[in-house]
C-alpha cells in the first residue's frame, strides 16, 4: 500500500508557505505501521526507493494510494466468499477483479462467466482509468449494450 504522510501545522495557511517554513513535508513510500501517540502519529513507513523503514511523528495522514484492490487483503465478506468459491480471481496487476473486455468476472482459471459482472474501479486491471464518473458511464453503456443483444446501437452524449 503506498501512503503519503503529511505534517501539517495546527493553524491554516498555504501549503507553499508552511513547506517553506518546513512546518509541512510530503513523505512518499510504504506505510509500515501507525500509532496515536496523544494527538499525533507515529508513522513507520519505508521511503520510496528504499530498503529501510523509517520512524517520523506527524499531526496528519494522508492516504493518497486510493483504493486497495488486493483482493486477498479485502475484508468485504461477498468479495471473500466469491475469491474462495473460485468465482473471481485478481487480475494480472493485482488491481482488482479479472474482467474481460465485456465486464465479464473471470473465474479462478480464467473463464469468463455471463452470470457474474463487474464494473467501476474495481475493474481497472482491465479498464485503467475507471474512478471518473464519465468512464464509468460508459463502461455501464457498454455493458447494457452487451446485456441487451444491442451492440449497433451507440453511445451518442456519453
Amino acid at each position: 500500500m503506498g501512503c503519503t504522510a503529511i505534517a501539517l501545522p495546527d493553524r491554516r495557511g498555504s501549503a507553499d508557505r508552511a513547506r517553506g517554513k518546513g512546518r509541512l513535508r510530503y513523505l512518499a513510500g510504504k506505510l509500515c505501521d501507525a500509532q496515536a501517540i496523544d494527538q499525533r502519529v507515529r508513522i513507520s513507513y519505508r521511503p520510496r526507493g528504499a530498503d529501510r523503514q523509517e520512524a517520523v511523528i506527524v499531526d496528519r495522514v494522508f492516504n493518497c494510494a486510493g483504493p486497495d484492490g488486493n483482493l486477498h487483503r479485502l475484508a468485504t465478506p461477498l468479495l471473500r466468499h466469491l475469491l474462495d468459491a473460485g468465482r473471481i480471481r485478481s487480475d494480472a496487476h493485482g488491481l482488482g477483479v479479472d474482467v474481460d473486455h465485456l465486464s465479464r468476472v473471470r473465474d479462478r482459471k480464467g473463464n469468463p462467466q455471463d452470470d457474474l459482472l463487474a464494473v467501476g474501479p474495481i475493474t481497472k486491471g482491465e479498464a485503467w482509468e475507471i474512478v471518473a464518473v464519465p468512464d464509468i458511464r460508459r463502461q455501464v453503456w457498454n455493458l447494457a449494450r452487451f446485456l441487451a443483444d444491442e451492440h449497433w446501437v451507440g453511445g451518442e452524449g456519453l
